[in-house]
């Protein structure tokens, strides 16, 4: 878990915003480029980032999916006095009048604001107005503005960011796909790094529409999502049966089962339920034609807000991610054998459809 927490603070040190994830997907490089090897291989497309290990040769490989992206505004008529922000994501705009923000340029190299200021009134027009507090130097062009929130910090066993969901979720499967490289476990696992994924998928659909992700591989979007009733902090990371729009594949879930299991007998805790507080890329896999599941960490404050009073760090038990990491990686252990999974039967029939065409090619045409 210290390795993942690096990994997060890393990631937390510059901000994000849906199609500002340039600065957290290099910080995400830079971390693969050390810690990795040459054992996994990295491909970089417009939808987002693609890490392969491949450790049990050619066939289906667990795909772990986890989005770079979190709510904020993306700034437009910037003056002097201040902008306009249109909010990118399912920040609670109910809570926003008074927040204070900082502004970023596309580019930023770390956390220190271009500007800051405070969101001075309610949405109209589709914009929130912000006023600068700290207005930006001149030449400086602000593109982008984030909550005024700690972007990493540990208290009392809890995890806090301005933006848990999900560059926690990017850390936990780097963290599984480096547990997989170091340990040369045998196996194919891939981690996808999408882009955008808060204005409705983006990132996912761009590398599904450009064939970037291979049909025979079973993917597992890795969230952190609201806690629900049956998905309470402390409890250990879901098992997610489905979201708000759909239920997940019963072979890929039955896969998570089984590791849930293992993990069970090494003390460690698991909830399953069906979370219907919203969707994730799951969802947008599986309608595409792919095998896919979910495991989520039941996090507080959802989008910096959502059941509480006002604007607030996203915050998860630190046990619930290290379970999740624990999960995922007894899952990818366990992958190869799990001959009912979509990509392996697929493959078995395609290799039963070649010894028989032969069949066919004896009887000719009806």
């Amino acid at each position: 878990m210290r390795s993942a927490l690096a990994l997060f603070a890393a990631l937390t040190s510059v901000p994000t915003a849906p199609f500002f994830e340039g600065s957290a997907a290099a910080q995400a490089l830079a971390w693969a480029r050390g810690r990795l090897g040459r054992s996994v291989a990295v491909r970089r497309r417009r939808g987002g980032l693609i890490l392969s290990y491949r450790g049990a040769g050619p066939g289906p490989a667990l795909a772990l999916a986890a989005h770079l992206d979190h709510p904020a505004f993306h700034l437009s008529r910037a003056t002097a006095q201040g902008a306009a922000g249109r909010l990118m994501g399912g920040l609670p705009a109910h809570l926003l009048k008074g927040a204070a923000v900082e502004a970023f340029e596309a580019g930023a190299r770390s956390n220190v604001p271009a500007a800051q200021g405070l969101v001075s009134g309610p949405e109209a027009g589709g914009f929130f107005p912000i006023r600068w507090t700290v207005p930006p130097a001149r030449g400086a062009k602000p593109a982008f503005a984030v909550l005024a929130l700690t972007p990493f910090s540990i208290q009392n066993g809890w995890l806090l960011s301005r933006s848990i969901d999900d560059l926690l979720g990017c850390a936990i499967s780097l963290e599984v796909l480096r547990q997989a490289a170091a340990g040369r476990w045998k196996t194919n696992l891939t981690v996808l790094l999408h882009r955008a994924e808060e204005v409705g998928f983006i990132g996912a659909l761009d590398l599904i529409a450009q064939g970037a992700v291979s049909p025979e591989d079973s993917v597992i979007s890795v969230e952190t999502s609201r806690e629900l009733p049956g998905a309470r902090p402390g409890r250990g990371p879901v098992v997610r049966l489905g979201d708000k729009a759909c239920l997940f594949d019963g072979n890929l879930t039955a896969l998570l089962d089984l590791a849930a299991k293992n993990t069970a007998r090494r003390g460690l805790r698991c909830q399953r339920l069906r979370l219907m507080g919203g969707t994730c890329e799951a969802a947008a896999y599986q309608a595409f034609g792919y095998e896919a599941g979910g495991v989520a960490v039941p996090l507080v404050n959802y989008h910096n807000g959502w059941g509480a009073s006002a604007v607030a760090p996203e915050k998860v038990r630190l046990s619930d991610a290290a379970g999740a990491i624990a999960l995922l990686g007894e899952a990818a252990r366990l992958f190869p054998q799990q001959s009912a999974l979509r990509g392996g039967l697929r493959r078995r029939l395609a290799q039963r459809q070649a010894k028989t065409t032969s069949a066919f090619a004896k009887m000719g045409r009806w």
